[in-house]
Order: C-alpha cells, then structure tokens, then sequence
C-alpha cells in the first residue's frame, strides 16, 4: 500500500501545472499561453530521480515509461497507467516563453513544486519537492 502511495505521490511530481484560458481580442499572457500549451494527453517518457529508488519503487517507475497516460484540463489533471489511477488539481504560477513553473495538488490537497520547458513535442520538467526531485520528460500523446 504505501508503494502505491508513493507512486502516486510520483505521478502528481511528473507533470506541470496549469488552469484557465486566455480571453478573445486581449492579447494572450505567457501565463494564459503556457496553461494552453500544456492542456491535452502527454505520456510519461523518462524520469530520473536525484536520488537512488529502492527496488520496488524503482520496479512501479520502470513500468510507467512510456505507459503513463496525464491529462490536464481546465485546471485539473488526470493519470492512468499500471496500476496508476490518480489525479488532482494544478497552477502555473509563473511563465515565460516556453518555461513554466507551478504546482500540483494531490486529492489530499498536498502540493509539489514543478518547472519545465517545452521542447518540439515534448515537455522537460523538474520536480522540485522530496519525495520525487528529478527530472523527466512528458511527449504530447498522439
């Protein structure tokens, strides 16, 4: 139960943050232009964690690359992959160009810390809170 737990607590760490749209005829804020970037399904390609897992954390990661499907829509997120079912609620709070920053919140209201870049097709982010700090990358879903 509490690899399960933990595994969940990765999944909120892996993605980034957002919520919201821009508004019609006003120009668009690089915050605004960042959460509409991020909306949509992203798959889980890579995460190295900055410290070394136990094996069967390490064993829940490995099967989660390029199987974890997130999905981020208006404000909240969704992610499903083996034995994974979670999801909660995410921010940006800052961003420029094609660099954000935020946080996630899981369903018990505990939140982590994420910036990443969009890169081409792909979204390179860092978890910036224990237990998951790392870095990874999430590839728009097809």
């Amino acid at each position: 139960m509490a690899a399960l737990r933990l595994g969940s607590t990765l999944l909120l760490l892996l993605v980034a943050t957002a919520c919201g749209g821009g508004t019609s005829g006003q120009a668009q804020s690089p915050t605004s232009a960042a959460q509409q970037r991020l909306q949509g399904s992203w798959q889980l390609l890579q995460f190295q964690p900055s410290l070394l897992l136990e094996a069967p954390l390490q064993g829940l990661l490995d099967a989660q690359l390029r199987a974890l499907t997130i999905t981020f829509d208006a404000g909240s997120f969704t992610a499903t992959g083996p034995g994974v079912d979670t999801g909660g609620r995410y921010e940006i709070t800052t961003a420029s160009g094609d660099s954000l920053g935020g946080r996630l919140y899981d369903r018990a209201g505990a939140g982590y810390g994420v910036t990443g870049q969009f890169v081409g097709t792909q979204f390179r982010f860092t978890s910036t809170d224990s237990p998951w700090t790392g870095s990874g990358i999430l590839e728009r879903a097809r």
